[in-house]
């Protein structure tokens, strides 16, 4: 039987495209099979095939673009219980290890992987449940108005911020939106959980660093009734009440990726921080 994968990759970028047909080319080579979306197979990249088709036998989800497209391929992996790694096409791309220049080294990992396993976020609201890998912002939205979000922790109150929300943020996340609103920067094999307020006006407010154990509250309310936003990993926004309540846990499941090298967090982000910034770095 042939060694299934499947390409996940960003339609809006060239170079996405480029990438999957060498690595496809590769891996047919090497006896295996690979299954993609529509418009990468009209472009002679494998099969065409559904993600949510795609047979829970597959050996890997490969995702090609940034860490958006990761995470929009995420929640399948998820369900699937099939590992994911990330080819870098993309600006930023923290999460993508994959080289794109170099099929033949990928393919080597991709038919004999090893995985690390990363904790996600159980998100539940308004009766329904949600998974997150990077993070969770309960947010004024669209609208200009301070809102006040109460942040409860185990069943006590660990900050009542006046501002834009608050960041709920797994370790994968901590590099992500947490660290743009000042949150710490935390390794992505830690195991914990992170609270941060966003420009909140109580100036001793800090971030919050928590177990993976830790049940977390958010309180939120809005002002004259107004729509707040929930943002799940920046890929779905739900409109919430100004009065919304929303639970978020360490879920069960866990998010397996495929380890392409030895992790080297700290140099990825002086890397990353570079190309945020624009200058050059010597590593």
């Amino acid at each position: 039987m042939k060694t299934t994968f499947y390409f996940y990759a960003n339609p809006f970028q060239l170079r996405s495209a480029e990438a999957a047909q060498a690595l496809g080319k590769v891996i047919q080579a090497r006896g295996g099979r690979v299954l993609t979306e529509n418009w990468l197979s009209a472009q002679g990249v494998g099969e065409a095939c559904s993600l949510p088709d795609a047979p829970e036998d597959t050996r890997a989800i490969i995702a090609f673009g940034g860490d958006g497209t990761l995470l929009m391929a995420a929640p399948e992996a998820v369900k699937k219980r099939i590992p994911l790694v990330g080819v870098h096409t993309g600006t930023v791309g923290f999460l993508m290890q994959g080289d794109a220049d170099n099929p033949e080294a990928l393919a080597d990992a991709l038919f004999a992987p090893t995985y690390d396993s990363y904790p996600l976020l159980n998100i539940g609201y308004d009766g329904k449940s949600y998974l997150a890998v990077n993070d969770l912002a309960l947010t004024r939205g669209e609208h200009p108005g301070v809102i006040e979000v109460t942040a409860m922790v185990d069943g006590e109150e660990a900050f009542c911020a006046h501002g834009d929300g608050v960041i709920v943020s797994t370790p994968l996340g901590a590099t992500a939106y947490g660290l743009s609103a000042g949150g710490p920067i935390v390794r992505h094999d830690a195991p914990c959980l992170l609270l941060t307020p966003l420009c909140a006006r109580e100036l001793l407010l800090r971030p919050v660093i928590l177990p993976l154990s830790a049940k977390i509250t958010l309180l939120a309310h809005g002002r004259d009734r107004r729509r707040l936003q929930l943002a799940i990993d920046g890929q779905t926004l739900l409109p919430v009440t100004h009065e919304a309540q929303v639970e978020i846990s360490a879920a069960k499941e866990t998010l397996d990726m495929i380890r392409l090298r030895p992790s080297r967090f700290f140099a990825t982000l002086r890397r990353k921080q570079a190309v945020w910034n624009d200058y050059e770095i010597q590593e």
